[in-house]
């Protein structure tokens, strides 16, 4: 009998921590998913131009700024941090996908990335949901083996 409540219990906690997981993953997951369709829907690929390559202290990436022009004509710059590549040359165009209005939600590279990039976050999503539903599934199930045990 102590190691049936025994089991129980154990079922309980790692429900518990599945639906605290999913729940976890899930709000953050589903942000990035709500900026990459917007990027999918109205975003534009433009080039970008690399303007300078700059080293981290005590890291092992450099910080990239790529500048490219906004639907109103000006300038704008993205910086993101790269791992040292021999194919990363300052004054190179790469491929960037900007929304038409704002311009700090970007994607660097192709249309396509974009797309392939919103049914990863899709899948995610999903995959959150189902952890949720088995850590619920888990924990309720336990929960009422321990209360039908005497």
């Amino acid at each position: 009998m102590d190691m049936v409540i025994f089991v129980l219990v154990a079922f309980v906690l790692v429900g518990g921590g599945l639906l605290l997981f999913g729940l976890m993953t899930f709000g953050g997951e589903r942000e990035v998913l709500r900026k990459a369709r917007e990027l999918e829907e109205t975003g534009a690929e433009v080039p970008a131009v690399l303007v300078a390559l700059e080293p981290l202290v005590r890291t092992d990436t450099l910080r990239a700024h790529y500048e490219y022009r906004t639907a109103g004509g000006e300038r704008a710059r993205h910086t993101t941090g790269v791992a040292p590549n021999p194919l990363h040359v300052v004054g190179e165009r790469y491929p960037l996908v900007r929304l038409p209005r704002v311009t700090t939600n970007v994607h660097l590279g192709t249309m396509a990335a974009v797309r392939k990039e919103r049914r990863d976050r899709e899948r995610y999503v999903r995959h959150a949901v189902w952890t949720m539903i088995v850590g619920f599934a888990a924990c309720a199930t336990a929960a009422t083996g321990l209360v039908l045990v005497p």
